[in-house]
């Protein structure tokens, strides 16, 4: 389990890389202690994907390609909410049963602004309450 707890440590370092270097400011409206949710001005995203990249791989689903068949069949996709063309998904596999995401999802009510979300996903719940009090923290 301490090897699990390091690596989404270790994975979200991204975090305050994000808001030091490149302005992303938290949004403090969201409350969930495995989220982070930050908002960057859009013309950021092109700086911030090979930082990402750096923690998280290549994306799951690059913005721009189909989404469709991925938000009725894939059920990664389904557990964050599905994905638009337009959005941005990264996956990484902690264990088989957990996995970090970092999705980019432009505002559509203002296109110069893009939400930046960081959080996990388990498949057990009994994991998640394990680790949930451990890695809270890690999100802010």
């Amino acid at each position: 389990m301490e090897n699990i707890v390091e690596s989404i440590k270790e994975t979200l370092k991204l975090i305050p890389i994000l808001k030091s270097s490149y302005n992303v400011k938290r949004n403090t409206d969201e409350d969930d202690p495995i989220l982070f949710v930050g908002v960057a001005e859009t013309n950021m995203i092109e700086q911030l994907r090979p930082v990402v990249e750096e923690y998280f791989g290549p994306p799951y689903k690059p913005a721009g390609t189909g989404s469709f068949w991925m938000n009725l069949f894939d059920s990664f996709v389904k557990s964050v909410g599905k994905i638009r063309k337009d959005q941005t998904l990264f996956k990484k596999d902690i264990s088989p049963n957990i996995r970090l995401f970092c999705a980019f999802w432009p505002w559509g009510s203002e296109p110069v602004k893009t939400s930046i979300r960081i959080g996990i996903m388990f498949d057990s719940e009994a994991e998640e309450e394990e680790l949930k009090k451990k890695i809270q923290n890690f999100f802010r």
